[in-house]
């Protein structure tokens, strides 16, 4: 009979997480406002800090249909206007006409993973 050899088990824990902000007040994300729409990015942005003081950014564009944006500024910190702005365009110009606003919801989740050695 052949000697059995034992071999130290080694265990590990995968451990996945999930996070997302959670806004106060639960407005949209970003407004794209149409060069024709019936209320313009001053307006917008007056009616945004009525709601929700100091938390939106206004950021005008020059590509039709969309005259400006009006965005969260927690938006902008995790990531840059410009590639925000450049996404948002590309995806959405299509379906907007010039006298439209459109309200964006927009879902940043950060997925993080790591390999914890237990011994």
């Amino acid at each position: 009979m052949a000697k059995r050899r034992e071999f130290p088990s080694k265990r590990q824990l995968e451990l996945r997480l999930s996070g997302q902000a959670f806004e106060i007040p639960p407005l949209w994300d970003v407004l794209l406002i149409g060069h024709q729409a019936p209320i313009g990015p001053e307006a917008a942005k007056r009616m945004a800090e009525s709601l929700a003081p100091g938390q939106f950014e206004l950021i005008r564009v020059q590509k039709a249909p969309v005259e400006a944006l009006l965005v969260r500024k927690s938006l902008l910190k995790a990531l840059a206007p410009e590639p925000l702005v450049e996404i948002l365009l590309e995806e959405l110009t299509p379906l907007l006409g010039e006298d439209q606003v459109v309200r964006v919801q927009v879902e940043i989740v950060l997925h993080t993973g790591r390999t914890i050695r237990l011994e």
